[in-house]
């Protein structure tokens, strides 16, 4: 089974689990060092509203499913500073103001990200030409790279992202297919090749017979002619005429000959049509019967 854990980019990546109730923290922790770089002791892993802080705790222990969804940020280093606040024996400094640990807390932010974030890889990171950072996901603009880090670790650049990566998945289903294309052979045609046709009847049965023998002298070696019937209307030569069908033999180098016989249907029972290909003599054999006077019977009978 598997889990799949969202990156500091927006990105996911899977991490294959043995059993949810065996595989601890810690564990998972290490894999993620593997697949992010980010070491674990940074690591800030949640899922859903509950941080995965115990190292020794399974995923079973958090509710964790098959396919359910890790989110992966950075985890802010440091304490309460005692060493400048107001009475401490160093010094007589006033205790920092929000905005100053808000200064504070994007440095640090920032310092951490570019260890592990590469910008240049951020298909949403753009410098403007005033120099200034914009993402072109939300189209927000920043003073420097700091701001932008954490901007992208912030709701509404991850909110954007799963919009972003659901919108393609279902793009993805309806997206069409390329089209097959078929490298065609670029052969100089010699001609058409010599044959000869046999009419026959059947005397057991009273069915009419053609035998068709076509001469490929020129044949490479290791073709195979090839045959096919056409119906009247698939061809362009002759005004279409449902009483009649044609029959075309290939083979290159020769140009694709045809045969205009009755459009009767064919008895293809065994030993009722036959081909076959001599490679010595470069002849192809072809003899059919019709299935018209099948049930007739012989003539003079």
């Amino acid at each position: 089974m598997q889990i799949f854990v969202q990156g500091l980019g927006g990105g996911h990546f899977a991490v294959d689990v043995s059993s949810l109730r065996d595989y601890r923290v810690s564990t998972l922790r290490s894999a993620v060092e593997g697949l992010s770089g980010v070491p674990p002791h940074l690591q800030r892993l949640t899922s859903g509203a509950r941080d995965l802080a115990s190292p020794s705790a399974s995923l079973d222990d958090y509710g964790i499913e098959h396919g359910c969804t890790v989110r992966l940020s950075l985890r802010l280093l440091g304490g309460i500073d005692f060493q400048h606040r107001e009475g401490s024996k160093f010094g007589g400094g006033g205790v920092m103001s929000e905005g100053q640990a808000a200064v504070d807390r994007r440095e640090r932010l920032r310092k951490l990200a570019q260890e592990t974030v590469d910008l240049n890889k951020d298909p949403y990171f753009m410098r403007n030409h005033l120099g200034k950072y914009e993402c072109k996901l939300c189209l927000t603009l920043h003073n420097n790279e700091g701001n932008y880090l954490a901007h992208t670790q912030g709701k509404r650049h991850q909110q954007n992202l799963a919009r972003r990566a659901a919108m393609e998945a279902k793009n993805a289903l309806v997206k069409p297919q390329p089209a097959i294309t078929v490298q065609t052979r670029n052969v100089i045609k010699i001609g058409r090749p010599g044959y000869k046709v046999t009419k026959a009847r059947d005397l057991s049965s009273n069915q009419r017979s053609l035998l068709f023998e076509v001469d490929y002298p020129e044949a490479e070696d290791g073709a195979q002619p090839r045959h096919r019937f056409m119906s009247a209307y698939e061809q362009k030569v002759e005004a279409p005429d449902k009483g009649y069908q044609y029959l075309l033999f290939a083979c290159d180098p020769y140009e694709t000959i045809g045969f205009k016989v009755p459009n009767l249907k064919i008895d293809k029972q065994e030993g009722r049509f036959f081909t076959n290909w001599e490679k010595e003599a470069k002849k192809f054999t072809l003899q059919l019967y019709f299935e018209d006077e099948a049930n007739a019977a012989p003539p003079g009978r």
